[in-house]
């Protein structure tokens, strides 16, 4: 593993960020002290373009999982730093937090097994619940994140259930990360599909078009095509 100085890891990283794809980077970034590279990585969930904060976001998984195979509790402790993060007192706007904390459990069972129940609990109306719409969206698409990879710990959660009221979220962003959710969470819905599907039918449009992870490479769709997409699948 080559040494860096901090100024000179936080120029590689953000310049890998910025310019190359996000395979290469997924295999690039292990090649760095994933200790030092996390803090930099959470550093970039702030910046200008989106693109690169989405990056930012699928390279944490890795190194997260990295620092957990060798040092669980360090992992935890960074689970724990987007959990303060999400908290009000922190001051902080939450930006990208809830999806770098998705994408940390859905890379590792354990931390996966220990903290997805309080995931979900920020859109549980009566649990840790968080109004401010660009936190919700993080959350929802953690959601979809983690159907992915550890669809069981989701049932046992009742995420299918706590997160059905953000469809009628008038934050376009979060209905259409809600499409995507439940497309991921089709085979856990049970019961609920006849209420999914009228929700699905009565979704308001829009013309927003979105970029995000899509748990194998960055995504480029309009919401009408998610739309779409739901509505077929749930037929």
């Amino acid at each position: 593993m080559p040494s860096f100085s901090c100024r000179d890891l936080k120029r590689e990283i953000l310049d890998l960020l910025a310019k190359r794809d996000l395979p290469f980077i997924l295999e690039e970034v292990k090649n760095f002290p994933p200790k030092k590279t996390i803090n930099v990585l959470i550093g970039a969930l702030c910046h200008r373009e989106e693109e690169v904060r989405w990056k930012a976001i699928a390279a944490i998984g890795p190194v997260v999982a990295q620092i957990a195979a060798k040092d669980l509790e360090a992992a935890r402790v960074i689970v724990r730093r987007f959990m303060w993060m999400l908290n009000e007192e922190s001051g902080g706007m939450a930006w990208g937090v809830p999806e770098a904390m998705a994408e940390s459990l859905a890379n590792h069972r354990k931390l996966a097994e220990e903290y997805t129940s309080i995931l979900i609990s920020y859109i549980w109306e009566e649990g840790n619940y968080l109004e401010y719409p660009p936190a919700q969206r993080g959350v929802v698409w953690g959601i979809g994140r983690l159907a992915q990879v550890f669809p069981d710990l989701l049932e046992k959660h009742k995420a299918p259930q706590y997160a059905l009221h953000l469809s009628d979220s008038s934050d376009p962003f979060v209905r259409a990360f809600w499409m995507w959710a439940y497309l991921q969470m089709k085979p856990l819905i049970g019961g609920l599909k006849e209420e999914v599907v009228c929700k699905l039918k009565k979704m308001p449009t829009s013309e927003l078009d979105l970029l995000f992870y899509d748990g194998n490479d960055l995504r480029r769709v309009s919401y009408a095509e998610l739309l779409k997409e739901a509505l077929k699948a749930y037929s």
